[in-house]
């Protein structure tokens, strides 16, 4: 094996390495002291005592050269020390991260005991929360805490997926990527990569005794990601491998819900239309009365057909580059959509609240959108029978977000992970009699929702009701499209 050529070490190289250079500096040391008190020590004595005055110089230099050596040495030493303390950490913190057997393991390491170990104010570790993707959060922390959760698709975990390298965060409140961070007290983000896809981020703050970091600490953190990168795409494939074990395990379950609940929705319109047509071979004169029960049974037929039809296309999938994307304000779309929904308000003794400020806009593709917000809109007046649906729209992190909020039954929590699987319906849906469907809309919605390149949610529910919320990147709408003053 051939011998590592270090600055002091236990092998023969190392060793005359470290001497050859502890005598090098020695020699210069010692050769700018004489030379310096030569140069004072001749006009003290005068030219005449020149040799004297270089006799006393070399002198001092001599007494000096045995305490310059152990000098130099202890600080060699203490150099090499420290290198290998940082090499020492990096073994030690890398077989930890390797042993990290859940994600509080890991986020105990590298956001509590790295941090400290490193002199840095503090550390957070974002991870991509699957199965869906939609958002980092941080590990151990309470998601509603300012800066703990970053949509996978906003301005702040983007800028990070854009970095090669660690990115600094400016201090800056005006720079928007940045705000999430600074929350946190971030002044250091390091992307976490698994494959080529970000699946995490390592923020730090500042060091302990200020100013910016060095470039060792940065160093040893970019060592490390690929490492910790590793660790949290296990925990993200674990969860993945549970969740699909649970999903194959309700499969049966899930196959009858969907044979009972098609089988229902079809059976009912039959019915109704065998009804009719019996109706009217005994009694002709009931032609008018039965040609509305027809058109109704008709239409419900034909809806759940395109639905389905819908979902096959859905399902062998679509391109996002054949849709024909323009920027899209949402005030009016949305005003569109409730208007259709008025009468059924109306009816049921609902208000529907339109709160979307002008000149807010996304980018998708308008029939899509529509056919989307839709049947979210038309999933909180089929199951709210008191109060307000209120719908609004903010921009946060880049994206606009809208929300739409009822005052219905709210959705169990055992049936949450299910609400936009096709087919399914829940039991509290499935119990009110008059709210017939098949389960379709939603699923739909999230298709057409992510192929915009956005995201939909349920942000909460309970006895008070639901927010349903979607997200798409925003734009901003030129002069002519917000429409020039008359």
């Amino acid at each position: 094996m051939r011998d590592v050529t270090t600055l002091a070490g236990t092998d023969r190289r190392a060793r005359l390495v470290r001497t050859a250079l502890i005598n090098g500096a020695v020699l210069l040391l010692l050769l700018a002291l004489y030379a310096t008190l030569a140069g004072f020590a001749l006009p003290l004595l005068g030219v005449r005592q020149a040799r004297a005055a270089q006799g006393l110089a070399a002198l001092c230099a001599a007494a000096c050269a045995v305490p310059a050596h152990r000098l130099l040495a202890r600080l060699a030493d203490a150099v090499w020390s420290s290198l290998r303390g940082y090499e020492a950490l990096l073994r030690e913190a890398s077989a930890a991260i390797s042993d990290a057997a859940d994600p509080a393991q890991l986020n105990e390491l590298l956001a509590q005991d790295l941090p400290r170990r490193l002199r840095l104010r503090g550390a957070t570790l974002w991870m991509l929360e699957p199965p869906e993707d939609r958002v980092f959060v941080a590990i151990g922390e309470d998601p509603a805490a300012p800066g703990a959760t970053l949509l996978a698709n906003g301005a702040s975990a983007t800028q990070v997926g854009y970095a090669h390298t660690a990115l600094r965060v400016p201090e800056l409140p005006e720079v928007e990527w940045a705000q999430l961070f600074a929350a946190r007290g971030v002044r250091l983000a390091v992307p976490l990569r698994a494959r080529g896809r970000l699946v995490g981020i390592y923020g730090v703050g500042a060091p302990v005794g200020g100013g910016s970091h060095p470039a060792r600490t940065v160093s040893l953190l970019l060592t490390l990601a690929p490492a910790a990168a590793g660790a949290i795409e296990s925990f993200r494939a674990s969860a993945e491998i549970a969740r699909l074990n649970a999903q194959l395990r309700a499969l049966d379950q899930l196959k009858d819900e969907f044979i009972e609940s098609v089988g229902h929705e079809l059976r009912t319109p039959l019915t109704s239309l065998t009804l009719a047509l019996h109706l009217l071979a005994f009694k002709p004169e009931l032609t008018r009365d039965m040609a509305h029960v027809l058109q109704v049974s008709a239409d419900r037929l034909q809806a759940l057909v395109e639905r389905v039809l819908r979902l096959g296309q859905q399902v062998r999938g679509e391109s996002r580059t054949a849709l024909a994307l323009a920027s899209i304000e949402l005030l009016p779309l949305l005003e569109d959509i409730a208007a259709e929904y008025a009468p059924v308000a109306h009816a049921k003794g609902l208000q529907l609240l339109i709160g979307v400020p002008e000149g807010l806009a996304v980018w998708g593709e308008r029939s899509r959108l529509r056919r989307a917000l839709h049947e979210v809109l038309d999933n909180a007046v089929r199951y709210s029978s008191r109060g307000a649906i209120q719908v609004t729209a903010e921009v946060q992190d880049g994206l606009a977000l809208i929300s739409i909020t009822d005052q219905g039954p709210g959705i169990p929590d055992e049936e949450r992970e299910h609400l936009f699987d096709s087919f399914y319906r829940g039991r509290s849906a499935r119990a009110l009699a008059e709210t017939p469907g098949a389960g379709l809309g939603l699923n739909l919605a999230k298709r057409d929702i992510e192929l915009l390149g956005g995201q939909i949610w349920l942000e909460r529910s309970g006895s008070d009701g639901s927010m349903m919320c979607v997200s798409l990147p925003a734009v901003q709408l030129s002069y002519n499209e917000l429409g020039a003053p008359d």
